[in-house]
């Protein structure tokens, strides 16, 4: 038997700049976004503010469609509490298995 491996698009989200009232985040935190899913091997976060899952959508859908180490920025929605980067890194290769 033999193993399909696909290309998945890679996003990396990062905190660059957090007010202090912002319960969530903290300056750096980093998440990733493969294959349209928060991987949360990777991840830092326990929990994820839901003010900025709308806006995250928006950004991440056109930053997955652009060249690699394509970027944009994006505040949330939350009075821009937190400042977020949304990157486009290399594709990654996964299999379809668990």
């Amino acid at each position: 038997m033999f193993t399909i491996m696909e290309k998945q698009t890679v996003v990396r989200i990062t905190a660059i700049r957090v007010n202090s009232s912002c319960p969530i985040f903290r300056t750096g935190d980093v998440f990733y976004i493969r294959k349209h899913c928060f991987d949360l091997s990777e991840n830092s976060l326990t929990k994820y503010c839901y003010h900025s899952l709308r806006d995250l959508y928006e950004v991440f859908a056109r930053v997955r469609k652009g060249a690699v180490g394509n970027k944009e920025v994006f505040k949330c929605r939350d009075n821009g509490i937190v400042e977020f980067e949304v990157e486009r890194l290399p594709d990654e290769y996964y299999s379809y298995e668990r």
